[in-house]
């Protein structure tokens, strides 16, 4: 999509509209940042944000990097936001201001929403690695 329509409108907002090259941009950047922080494939990343547009590329990125989303509501109780996060073994947390504040991770584990600029101008022209998604049959296709 990106390719072919670059310069479109791919997500927007009452503020803000980002087209499809610069969601690529920044899809791209962030799976890189967290293949950085864990490299293994297939691993879980816990996303405990409200809906916004950092919340939908955090989500791609997630996808984008071969890892294992895992949304957690940030209105949830700190107890049950820990309890999730210890269940399902997450390596990497994504999180606004308002799931920093229920979860206070430390930085070794979360990636704040107000570093997503910063990691887009650390990573930019990157592209993640690219891992097979368990599918046996003869052909692989890439994302």
């Amino acid at each position: 999509m990106a390719e072919q329509h670059g310069q479109a409108a791919a997500l927007e907002n009452d503020h803000t509209q980002v087209t499809y090259a610069e969601l690529l941009v920044s899809v791209n950047a962030l799976a890189v940042a967290l293949q950085s922080k864990d490299p293994t494939p297939g691993s879980r990343v816990g996303l405990c944000a409200e809906q916004s547009l950092e919340y939908q590329v955090s989500m791609l990125a997630i996808l984008a990097a071969g890892k294992i989303p895992v949304p957690l509501s940030p209105y949830g109780s700190t107890e049950n936001l820990h309890q999730m996060l210890n269940d399902t073994q997450c390596s990497t947390l994504l999180v606004d201001e308002i799931g920093q504040k229920k979860i206070n991770a430390d930085d070794d584990f979360a990636i704040l929403f107000s570093q997503l600029e910063g990691l887009v101008l650390t990573y930019r022209g990157q592209t993640p690695e690219r891992h097979a998604t368990g599918n046996t049959s003869s052909t692989t296709q890439e994302a």
